[in-house]
């Protein structure tokens, strides 16, 4: 279908738009936690990727592809409706345990996706594409135009910041 796809068959570009299109919308929505503004990351994502579907090299998988594309998207969207801070290279913290899921914490929260929308979207940003999606903090960097320091400051105030959530959860349920 990919390379149907590529040489302009509608109906394979709608099988892709069909195949991807949920799991592009749902990557957005994480990031975003703004349904509307996912639904329309994910309208100018397959856009792109008509538009762009003959530069595919078969380098990496097609799935991949389309993913970078809409995390692009999200992210331009995003950063155009945030004020991003500034990060001093001196704020570099490095998180008590490099890995989100070690923590013996994560297990008793009750919904991760509750906890996520309570950051703000460049911490969410942050940890979902480094955590979940499998970006390096130079990658993520280059995304939003800074240093390899804001993605890893961005990280670790969120691991800190879903730390905080869960100790005030544990006494919220404690005093129940």
């Amino acid at each position: 279908i990919r390379d149907r796809a590529i040489n302009g068959d509608m109906v394979a570009l709608e099988t892709v738009y069909l195949t991807y299109a949920d799991a592009c919308f749902s990557l957005a929505f994480r990031i975003s936690q703004d349904q509307a503004l996912a639904q329309d990351i994910v309208q100018e994502a397959f856009i792109k990727v008509i538009n762009k579907i003959g530069n595919f090299k078969n380098e990496g998988s097609f799935a991949g592809w389309i993913r970078r594309l809409v995390v692009n998207e999200t992210i331009n969207r995003v950063k155009s409706q945030s004020i991003l801070r500034l990060v001093v290279q001196d704020e570099v913290e490095e998180p008590a345990s490099k890995d989100l899921f070690d923590f013996n914490w994560l297990i008793i929260c009750q919904d991760l996706e509750e906890l996520l929308k309570n950051l703000s979207t460049e911490s969410r940003a942050v940890l979902l594409l480094h955590e979940v999606e499998g970006y390096t903090h130079k990658e993520i960097a280059g995304l939003y135009g800074k240093s390899e320091s804001y993605s890893k400051v961005t990280l670790s105030r969120a691991y800190k910041n879903l730390q905080k959530q869960v100790k005030e959860q544990e006494k919220y349920n404690a005093f129940k």
